[in-house]
């Protein structure tokens, strides 16, 4: 499918894909913030490891179902999730 392009054509749509990652990205930290906030209005903890491990096997599960190997789901689960801790918990401490 891809293979009848251009390198220059590959690399708009390279950018386009880009451009929606970084918005589901940026909308999921959004969710992340007031996920937060809830949890610290009900007296919860900012981080739920035992969740953080579902998150991880559930990018497992996705990736092997797009043929993205383990070590890059981890890689890409362990980047969000390093991201939404942080954010976490600075809205938790605000």
């Amino acid at each position: 499918m891809y293979y009848l392009q251009n390198t220059d054509e590959l690399r708009e749509e390279i950018e386009t894909i880009d451009e929606k990652i970084i918005d589901l990205i940026a909308t999921r930290m959004e969710i992340a913030d007031e996920l937060a906030k809830e949890k610290k209005h009900s007296s919860q903890e900012y981080w739920d490891h035992g969740k953080e491990k579902e998150v991880i096997e559930r990018y497992l599960k996705l990736c092997e179902e797009v043929s993205l190997s383990e070590g890059e789901a981890k890689l890409i689960a362990e980047v969000l999730l390093r991201i939404s801790k942080d954010r976490q918990k600075q809205r938790y401490d605000e």
